[in-house]
C-alpha cells in the first residue's frame, strides 16, 4: 500500500494520496502525513487531525488505516460479485425472455390468422348464402313475371281474335248477324274479366341489402363468444397452462420453463385477468365443476408476486376458496362458509369498485355466499387459483346485448327538442 493511486497537488507541489500509505509531507503544517482521515479519504498529518477541518472525523494511524481499508475493499468485491451474480441472472432473465417473446409472437400470430380464418370462412359462407338467397327470389319471381306474361298473351290472343270476329259479322247482312249474334254475346262476356296487375313483382332489395352489416355482425355472435375477463398469461405461474382462448386454466404435473419476469407469480400457481378495473361495475362468472383446489376474487395491481404472501384483504386479495373440501372466505382469520351440503358448479364474481364491494353468488340457485366491504384506492384485477390437475377452471361467455339509441318525440311547444329525454333500446 506505499505505492497508491497519486492524488491532488498542494499548493506548495507536494502531492497528497487519496488513500493511506503515502508518505508526503503537510503543505500547511509541514509535518508528515502519518495519519489517515476515513471520512474525507485523504491523508493528514497529526496537527490536521485534531483541527477544526477534521473534527468529529475518523482519523486512524496510517498503517491502521491501510488494514482497514483492505478490509473495505474486500467488502466491497464481495459486494461487487454478488451484483454481478444478479446482473448475470438478470442477463439470463433477458435471453430467456427474449425466446419466449419470439415464440409468443410466433404463436400468437398463427393463432391470430386462425381465428381470422374463421371470420372470413363465416364470412364467405354467409355471402354465399345470401347471394343464393337473392338468386332463388329472382329465378321464382321471374319465372312468374314470365308465366303472367305468357298468360296476358294468351288474353290477347283471345281478345284479339274476339275483336275479329265481331268487326267481321258486324260486315254482313241483319238477317245472318242475328244467327251469330247470341255466340258473339257470350265471347265478349268471357272477355270481361280484367287482366290480373302483378303484385310484389321485384325484388326485396331492402330485405337483402338493408342493414347488412349489422345482421350478419349479430349472427355472427353464435361463433364469436364474448367473455368478460381475458387471462394473463404473464402472469400465471409456470405450473399452470392456459387455454389457446385465454379462457380456461390448469394445473400442470410439472412446472413449465418460462422467463422469471416480475409480474409473474411465484410460487403459487395463481394467475390474474389482463382487464384492471378503477371504477364502476362488473361480474363474470366460473366454471368450477368437480375442481378440488380453487380460490376466486380480486386483487389489487401491486399484490406481490414473487414471493409468498397471505391471500387475504390485507395483502389486497378480496377471495374465497375451496380448500380440503371446505369453502372459505379468506380473511383474517378464514371464515367457513355455510352452504348446507351444496356445492357450487359455478361462482359468479360481482364487483363495485366505487361503492366498494366484491360478492360471490352461485348464480344457479341465485344463493349469496359472501360479501366483501372495502373502499377501494387500487385498480383491481380478477385473481385465480387453481390446485387442481384433473379440472380446469372456465370463464364462462356471456351474452351480448345492443344497445340503440331511441329519442323521444317531443311534445307541442318543445322548443328545445335536442335536449329532450331520450331512452335505450336493446336488440339481443
Amino acid at each position: 500500500m506505499d505505492t497508491l493511486l497519486e492524488g491532488p497537488v498542494l499548493e506548495e507541489g507536494l502531492s497528497l494520496s487519496s488513500c493511506p500509505g503515502g508518505a508526503a509531507i503537510c503543505g500547511e503544517h509541514g509535518e508528515r502525513l502519518s495519519f489517515f482521515c476515513v471520512d474525507d479519504l485523504s491523508p493528514v498529518c497529526c496537527e490536521c487531525g485534531v483541527s477544526d477541518t477534521h473534527n468529529g472525523h475518523r482519523v486512524y494511524p496510517i498503517q491502521e488505516a491501510v488494514e482497514d481499508c483492505k478490509g473495505e475493499l474486500e467488502c466491497s468485491v464481495h459486494v461487487l460479485q454478488d451484483k454481478v451474480w444478479r446482473c448475470d441472472l438478470v442477463k439470463q432473465t433477458c435471453e430467456s425472455a427474449q425466446k419466449h417473446i419470439l415464440s409468443q409472437a410466433q404463436s400468437t400470430e398463427r393463432q391470430i390468422k386462425e381465428e381470422f380464418e374463421k371470420l372470413h370462412q363465416f364470412l364467405r359462407e354467409e355471402e354465399e348464402a345470401r347471394i343464393a338467397a337473392l338468386r332463388e327470389e329472382e329465378e321464382q319471381k321471374t319465372g312468374r313475371i314470365k308465366e303472367h306474361a305468357q298468360k296476358m298473351d294468351g288474353m290477347i290472343d283471345v281478345l284479339s281474335e274476339t275483336i275479329r270476329e265481331i268487326e267481321k259479322e258486324t260486315k254482313v247482312d241483319g238477317v245472318d248477324l242475328q244467327g251469330s249474334y247470341e255466340s258473339l254475346v257470350k265471347r265478349i262476356r268471357q272477355c270481361e274479366q280484367s287482366p290480373e296487375k302483378v303484385n310484389s313483382s321485384l325484388i326485396n332489395v331492402s330485405e337483402h341489402v338493408g342493414n347488412l352489416r349489422f345482421r350478419v355482425w349479430n349472427k355472427m355472435q353464435q361463433i364469436t363468444p364474448y367473455t368478460p375477463v381475458t387471462l394473463d398469461p404473464n402472469t400465471a405461474s409456470s405450473c399452470l397452462v392456459i387455454s389457446k382462448d385465454l379462457r380456461q386454466v390448469l394445473q400442470l404435473e410439472q412446472h413449465q420453463r418460462l422467463p422469471s419476469v416480475p409480474e409473474r407469480f411465484r410460487p403459487y400457481a395463481c394467475l390474474l385477468g389482463s382487464e384492471a378495473m378503477t371504477s364502476g361495475r362488473r361480474r363474470w362468472d366460473v366454471d368450477v365443476g368437480d375442481s378440488s383446489n380453487w380460490t376466486l376474487g380480486v386483487a389489487q395491481a401491486s399484490v406481490k408476486r414473487g414471493e409468498e404472501f397471505e391471500a387475504c384483504p390485507e395483502a389486497g386479495l378480496w377471495t374465497i376458496s375451496l380448500r380440503r373440501g371446505q369453502y372459505v372466505a379468506l380473511t383474517s382469520p378464514c371464515q367457513t362458509l355455510s352452504l348446507r351440503g351444496r356445492r357450487p358448479r359455478r361462482i359468479r364474481v360481482c364487483v363495485d369498485w366505487d361503492e366498494g364491494f366484491v360478492r360471490f353468488v352461485d348464480p344457479d340457485c341465485d344463493t349469496h355466499l359472501y360479501t366483501f366491504t372495502h373502499t377501494f384506492t387500487e385498480p383491481l384485477l380478477p385473481y385465480f387459483e387453481s390446485i387442481c390437475k384433473v379440472r380446469p377452471l372456465v370463464i364462462l361467455s356471456q351474452k351480448v346485448s345492443v344497445v340503440t339509441e331511441k329519442h323521444q318525440i317531443p311534445e307541442d311547444g318543445d322548443q328545445d327538442s335536442e335536449n329532450s329525454p331520450a331512452h335505450e333500446e336493446q336488440i339481443s
